[in-house]
C-alpha cells in the first residue's frame, strides 16, 4: 500500500508520515469485503506492495497469503506485524510460480512499477485461470484530476493515467473487467480520513482514484 524500493524508514517519513490514518480501518474494511466478493476464503492470495503490513495482517486471519515488499523498512515491519507469511523484499519478479494463486491485490502500488508492461504480464501469468487482480489506483482525469495532481507530492507515483488509461491497459494485457469503480479519499488536518465509495453513478465518472477487478480467462 503505497510502497516503493530504497529510502528506508525515510521513504514513509517524507511521503507517509499519517501512514496509520492515511490507512484507516475503513479504507481496510473495504479492501477486505472487496476480495471477500471476489475470492473464497482459504484460497492462496498474493499481495503485491504490502507497505507495513497493515492490509496483510488483516488477510492473513482469512486467506492463505503471501506477498512482496520493495522497501526494505517495509518489508521488515510486514514480516514482524504478520510472522506467518512469507514477505519478501522485492517487486512483481517475486510473484510465485510453484503455487497457483487464486488473486494478486495492489492497493496503491500499480502507479510505482517503472515496467508496468512486464508487471501486468506476470501477474497475469501468474495467477489461475479464472483468478483475479484486485487493484486501487489514483487517476489524474476529470474535474479531480488537477487537485489529485497537485495534491500527489509522492515523486515514486510514475504512471498518472486516467481511468480509462488503466482499463484499456489491463485489457491489452488479457484481463477481463469483471468489476470498477470510483474511490474518494482524502486526509483532512492529519486527523480525518475520508474514504468515500458510493454513490458509484457518480463515482465512476467524477474520483480521484479507483478501484478494478480484472480476471484472467483461459
Amino acid at each position: 500500500m503505497g510502497s516503493q524500493s530504497g529510502g528506508g524508514a525515510q521513504y514513509y517519513a517524507d511521503n507517509y508520515r499519517d501512514y496509520q490514518r492515511q490507512n484507516s480501518d475503513r479504507k481496510l474494511r473495504f479492501y477486505m469485503a472487496l476480495l471477500d466478493r471476489w475470492v473464497q476464503p482459504g484460497s492462496r492470495i498474493f499481495e503485491l506492495g504490502s507497505g507495513l503490513g497493515l492490509f496483510l495482517e488483516k488477510a492473513a486471519a482469512h486467506y492463505k497469503c503471501a506477498a512482496c515488499e520493495p522497501n526494505s523498512y517495509g518489508a521488515e515491519m510486514s514480516r514482524a506485524r504478520v510472522p506467518n507469511a512469507v514477505v519478501h523484499e522485492g517487486s512483481f519478479d517475486c510473484i510465485p510460480t510453484e503455487h497457483t494463486l487464486r488473486a494478486v491485490v495492489a492497493w496503491d502500488v500499480l502507479e510505482h512499477i517503472p515496467d508496468l508492461d512486464r508487471a501486468l504480464d506476470t501477474i497475469y501469468s501468474r495467477i489461475e485461470s479464472g483468478g483475479f487482480l484486485i487493484a486501487v489506483v489514483p487517476v489524474y482525469d476529470t474535474v479531480l484530476g488537477p487537485i489529485t495532481q497537485l495534491l500527489d507530492r509522492d515523486p515514486t507515483h510514475l504512471w498518472k493515467l486516467s481511468r480509462n488509461g488503466w482499463l484499456t491497459r489491463l485489457r491489452s494485457h488479457g484481463f477481463e473487467i469483471a468489476d470498477w469503480g470510483g474511490i474518494i479519499r482524502k486526509l483532512v488536518g492529519r486527523r480525518y480520513y475520508f474514504h468515500v465509495t458510493w454513490p458509484q453513478f457518480f463515482l465512476r465518472r467524477c474520483s480521484s482514484a479507483i478501484y478494478f477487478v480484472g480476471r484472467t480467462v483461459s
